[in-house]
């Protein structure tokens, strides 16, 4: 409240002095006034923290009884109760609608009814919310003509060590596949718990110490049981929980996909309040009662670990899980790249427009560059090279120009001439030439502003493959032959500088032999042999590789659906499995860390619109949206604000179709 200031009136002499006393009181009396009419007092309202209203607690950590039922037309369902912490909820929804002649009921959350009609397996997201906020959880429902029998059953705490006249936490059970209707437990439990035969729920207070031992509930329908052990004893006095651990310790999620919720499993005291450190990603969270973590996460997150606590009043335990969150994307169709092209050369500039250099097109090789500005989404004519090429290498040097070096100029014939683009001037001047005429070369800028060329193949005549390389040198515009020699020649192979910057690693490629199936390390500085690493690579026509940001790199060869990473630090390899059989696709380096593999020529000689998402925190591929167009033999190329270009490419034949790929 802004409070304004009267100047007084004149004063009017009064008969006597006033006394301090008299004044200060008066004094005191207006401040009081002032703050009563500021709201200062303890009346009703919303509470305040810091001047702000306090708004709800959202809900959190929903979960149901059965998180996957089957049901049988014409029969009423066991009602499918939810669980949630945090805030009160204030109404439930789901999406989609339930199956016919099932019904949410809005206040309670409760699944229930008779189905009508038979209904595929799907998944069904509920929703508890409240004006703070809302949770989530998942439901699977089937609805078969036939009755079901139940597919599986466990409970919330499978563990337990109760204490003497202390009441125990309701162990409520959950199951999968045809609903419940009646349950039973042997032996008889402990004196003083309770056990439902309708619900299986395990409830009840103590009154005798008890040792451990099993106890077999078996939940029944007409069409079959399922069963679960529980081991149970009763303490005289209270215990903390000696352990906590989780079904899924290591997890990989999908943003907008809600998750199978994970649970808990405690031995020794039964906890009653579960927390976690630090909070959970968005969208997430954790049921303080029961320790499920259920949910639709809302981000992308790389791979964190949490701490997680379930404790009693004395005393607690604790682990750890590990989650990551992955997302699909999406691709949006852009304007055509002017000029249909394959096997051409793509780079991006420093001004974040992205240069498209030459290629096969319209049944030979073009000399024609575009630039594609991000900012305006629209294609625009360069200065032409000075040569047709397809197949070249091209490197932004620390200058921003680019080095275009080699390639076809026609099928059969391989140049060994280099032409460096300056984007100011939009202007190419020649420079010296390789020793070599090479294609499908690779060229590796060094820290120290160089370009390495390594290997490639002349298809000039009889095809003859490289074992040499070269340094281009930007400052004197000359190329000087290193000393070293490949231990195998090879070109279309994969290279990527190790950090370090002291060594370039190749990765197969082909030969007069064949298929190469080594990886080496070439030293930058050309001194003494390259280090062949031990073991084989698989074979294929051609490789690809990035650059991970942990140092390691993967690669992928055609006509296999297996990535190799090698790490540095040990030598060695691991590898992972996406998706499907890829020739000639588009890898690109996310700027998150994630990996993006795009398109390829599939079994049969089907150009893909499939794409993988690799995650390198976890070693594992998830399939990310896929694109509008097939293609192979395209280019990609990371844009600043995160996205990928992707252009051009070959199916049946040359494309002029691009798209933009957002994370």
């Amino acid at each position: 409240m802004t409070s304004s200031f009267v100047l007084p009136a004149a004063r009017v002499p009064s008969a006597r002095p006033r006394s301090l006393a008299s004044c200060f009181l008066a004094l005191l009396l207006g401040v009081i006034a002032l703050l009563s009419g500021c709201g200062g007092g303890s009346g009703g309202g919303a509470g305040f923290v810091g001047g702000v209203p306090a708004g709800p607690q959202p809900p959190a950590g929903l979960s149901y009884a059965m998180t996957s039922a089957v049901y049988e037309v014409g029969q009423p369902v066991v009602p499918n109760r939810p669980s949630a912490s945090g805030g009160a909820v204030e109404r439930y929804s789901v999406a989609p609608p339930l199956p016919a002649g099932l019904a949410l009921d809005p206040a309670t959350g409760v699944i229930s009814g008779t189905p009508t009609a038979v209904a595929p397996s799907t998944v069904y997201v509920v929703t508890a919310e409240n004006a703070g906020g809302n949770t989530t959880a998942r439901v699977e429902i089937e609805v078969r003509s036939t009755p079901a029998a139940p597919a599986g059953l466990t409970y919330r705490v499978v563990s337990a060590v109760y204490t003497v006249g202390e009441t125990i936490a309701p162990n409520a059970p959950g199951s999968s596949g045809g609903p419940i209707t009646g349950y039973a437990v042997a032996p008889a439990l402990p004196a003083g718990l309770l056990f439902n035969a309708q619900s299986g729920v395990i409830s009840g207070t103590p009154t005798a110490p008890a040792a451990e031992a099993d106890y077999i509930v078996t939940g029944s329908n007409a069409a079959g049981s399922a069963v679960v052990t529980l081991r149970l004893a009763v303490n005289p006095a209270l215990v903390a929980p000696a352990s906590v651990s989780y079904a899924t310790p290591d997890a990989l999620y999908v943003t907008s996909e809600p998750i199978v919720p994970n649970t808990p499993q405690v031995t020794g005291g039964v906890a009653s309040a579960f927390s976690v450190s630090p909070a959970l990603p968005a969208g997430l969270s954790l049921n303080t009662l029961t320790g499920a973590i259920t949910g639709t996460p809302t981000a992308l997150q790389r791979h964190a670990t949490y701490t997680i606590t379930a404790s009693n009043s004395v005393g607690s335990a604790q682990t750890q899980i590990r989650i990551t969150v992955t997302g699909r994307g999406s691709w949006t169709t852009l304007s055509a790249v002017p000029l249909a092209r394959h096997y051409f050369a793509m780079v991006r500039l420093f001004d974040g427009r992205v240069l498209v250099i030459g290629g096969f097109a319209s049944g030979s090789v073009t000399n024609s560059v575009v630039i594609y500005d991000p900012a305006t989404e629209s294609w625009s004519p360069a200065a032409p090279m000075l040569s047709a090429r397809s197949d070249p290498s091209a490197t932004v040097l620390p200058d921003g120009r680019v080095l275009v070096a080699g390639g076809n100029t026609t099928v059969i014939s391989t140049v060994a001439t280099a032409e460096i683009y300056d984007p100011a001037a939009n202007t190419w001047t020649a420079t010296a030439s390789m020793a070599e005429a090479r294609t499908r070369q690779t060229a590796t800028l060094l820290p120290s502003g160089k370009v390495l060329v390594i290997g490639g193949y002349d298809s000039t005549g009889s095809t003859t493959f490289s074992q040499t390389a070269e340094m281009y040198d930007p400052a004197l515009g000359t190329w000087t032959a290193m000393a070293t020699q490949l231990a195998s020649a090879r070109g279309q192979h994969a290279a990527q500088l190790l950090p370090g910057g002291n060594a370039v690693l190749l990765i197969g490629g082909v030969n007069r032999t064949g298929f190469v199936d080594t990886a080496e390390l070439f030293p930058v500085n050309g001194s003494g042999s390259t280090t062949v690493l031990p073991g084989t690579v698989p074979g294929g026509n051609v490789y690809t590789s990035v650059l991970l940001d942990d140092g390691s790199v993967l690669a992928m060869c055609d006509r296999s659906n297996t990535a190799l990473r090698f790490h540095p630090d040990t030598s060695s390899w691991t590898t992972s499995t996406f998706s499907a059989t890829r020739s000639l696709p588009t890898m690109t380096t996310l700027a998150d860390g994630r990996v993006l593999l795009a398109g390829g020529v599939g079994g049969g000689g089907v150009r893909l619109t499939t794409a993988d998402i690799y995650n390198p925190d976890s070693n594992v591929w998830t399939t990310a949206a896929p694109m509008t167009t097939g293609r192979s033999g395209a280019s990609a190329v990371l844009l600043n604000d995160g996205s990928v270009l992707e252009v051009g490419g070959f199916n049946g034949t040359s494309l002029d179709s691009t798209e933009r790929y957002t994370p």
